[in-house]
């Protein structure tokens, strides 16, 4: 008997401490937010693991260009199991946001030069297209990259510093 609640107290101890290890911040590698091929210049890929078994999943990204800047977001809630050397996730459909924006900086358009009306108005009907398909286009691109959210018995292994899930996601520790 005392074997059997021996056993069963370390089981419990090994399967709540090693999730502590994965908790925190993580940053995606420079190689896996270059195979997600965004096309934005600035791009931070970043997970937020926390002790209760959820995880966020946050992609931004920017491009800054003339008196532009488009900015992009993908955002994935859901929860996580670690067990034994795998990790395993849940992601229901309405935990997965993608959001984009163009802003039109005009603080630095130059004064005394006024831009014409036409000119306006087609960046504006750019804005709205912009904002109405690129969540589309990044809806496909995050479901295209599934390795990152969909995890299913993956190998993880972690250390201060690294988590590596499957063989295509690493991440670096955030302080």
């Amino acid at each position: 008997m005392k074997t059997l609640l021996l056993t069963f107290v370390l089981s419990l101890f090994c399967a709540c401490a090693f999730p502590q290890k994965i908790t925190g911040k993580w940053s995606c590698d420079k190689e896996v937010v270059q195979a997600l091929r965004l096309e934005y210049n600035d791009i931070h890929c970043t997970y937020k693991f926390k002790k209760d078994g959820t995880f966020l999943f946050i992609i931004k990204g920017e491009t800054e260009y003339n008196k532009c800047k488009e900015l992009g977001k993908i955002k994935i809630n859901g929860k996580y199991v670690v067990q034994e050397g795998t990790i395993s996730s849940l992601v229901t459909s309405s935990g997965i946001e993608t959001e984009a924006q163009m802003i039109l900086d005009e603080n630095r358009i130059v004064a005394g030069v006024a831009l014409k009306a036409d000119a306006l108005n087609t960046f504006y009907d750019y804005q709205v297209s912009y904002e109405k398909e690129t969540p589309k286009i990044l809806m496909n691109i995050i479901l295209q990259h599934n390795y990152l959210w969909d995890w299913h018995n993956e190998p993880i292994t972690i250390t201060k510093e690294e988590l590596v899930i499957g063989d295509k996601l690493k991440c670096r520790r955030k302080y």
